[in-house]
């Protein structure tokens, strides 16, 4: 998020320093799945739903451009992404939210980008990959897709520095003080002063929130991954929970843990991670796992962004999908951090409705 907005930011003509103070795996920014993804978010929430439908639409001009910008291709597959479902009861819940969605969206007078696929177009889709005999059916959205999370972050950060921006890695902020019209950070690498703050550190901003006395409802969630050796290419389609990458591997992950700061992996959740996976695709049994590592996903209470005004000039920026929204955040955010009126598609998604 931090590198979308802050590319969007110099792109508007804003002189702009974006500090990182690390880059360790555990980091959501690297430790992503890549999905470009709408057809699960916004359950309850219209705005959320609608924003991320706007985004994934986006997202192909926004990649287009930023390659031709950075001479990085970033892997970006648009157009399929499927959810799978295991057995009659996995269906029927999956099903039962797909409705929901739908309803949501004619309530608006809009449609939703999914729909249901049994076995038959599942095979279909993957091709002549053999699926496990437990394999109902899923979710299918025709816009959904995934990229290379790794070479997306590369290039964003690439353009950003093409157009002027200046980065500082490994740059941890110990303080932050306003004194007139401007905020002095006390960093790791000296002090810093700035007109105007952007807070886009995932779950780094409970800290630097907290040094400006606000309190943001954030906790981590951790997944764990695993990746196997390179094989020829056989899974066409990106689905939730396990995709083959542009260089062959397969990544697989599907858990979901609250066990706070930690991150370290564990056998049984990769047992768990294995089973999955074979019930799937068999013919995984005979691919080697080569790697696997823990990450920190950033969830709010209600799984909904924050966009909000938290000070004179700080801004705080929260979400689970800045893969998904990336186009949005860069293109829809700045000109409000540089004073204009806060967009339409994000106005409801501020502080205030936690009550803190």
């Amino acid at each position: 998020m931090g590198a979308a907005v802050a590319l969007g930011l110099v792109k508007s003509g804003a002189r702009v320093l974006m500090v990182d103070k690390t880059s360790t795996l555990h980091r959501a920014s690297r430790a992503n799945f890549g999905l470009v993804w709408s057809q699960s978010k916004g359950l309850g929430n219209r705005d959320y739903s609608r924003l991320s439908v706007q985004a994934v639409r986006s997202f192909d001009t926004f990649a287009g451009w930023l390659e031709q910008e950075s001479g990085i291709d970033i892997e970006l597959r648009l157009g399929a992404g499927l959810v799978l479902s295991l057995g009659a009861a996995e269906l029927a819940t999956r099903q039962k939210l797909i409705d929901q969605l739908h309803r949501e969206a004619e309530q608006s007078g809009e449609r939703h980008p999914s729909r249901m696929v049994d076995r038959a177009e599942v095979q279909a889709l993957v091709g002549a990959t053999s699926l496990g005999e437990n394999v109902a059916g899923g979710s299918f959205s025709d816009i959904d897709g995934d990229v290379n999370p790794l070479l997306l972050l590369r290039a964003l950060r690439k353009v950003f520095a093409s157009y002027g921006g200046h980065f500082r890695q490994g740059c941890a902020v110990k303080g932050i003080l306003r004194t007139g019209g401007a905020y002095v950070l006390a960093t790791t690498q000296g002090r810093l002063t700035a007109p105007g703050l952007v807070l886009a550190a995932g779950l780094g901003n409970i800290e630097l929130a907290g040094m400006v006395g606000k309190t943001v409802p954030l906790k981590p969630e951790k997944g764990q991954l695993l990746v196997t050796e390179r094989v020829a290419p056989f899974l066409p389609v990106p689905m939730s929970g396990i995709r083959q990458t542009g260089n062959g591997s397969v990544m697989i992950g599907y858990t979901n843990e609250d066990t706070g700061f930690e991150v370290s992996t564990t056998a049984s959740a990769a047992r768990r991670l294995s089973r999955r996976a074979l019930e799937i695709f068999p013919g995984l049994g005979r691919v080697r796992v080569v790697r696997s590592w823990g990450g920190l996903r950033l969830l709010t209470r209600d799984g909904v962004p924050i966009y909000d005004k938290i000070d004179e000039n700080i801004y705080l920026l929260a979400t689970h999908s800045a893969v998904t929204l990336a186009a949005m955040h860069a293109s829809l955010l700045p000109d409000w951090i540089l004073g204009a009126a806060k967009p339409d598609e994000i106005q409801h998604f501020n502080l205030a409705r936690f009550h803190v």
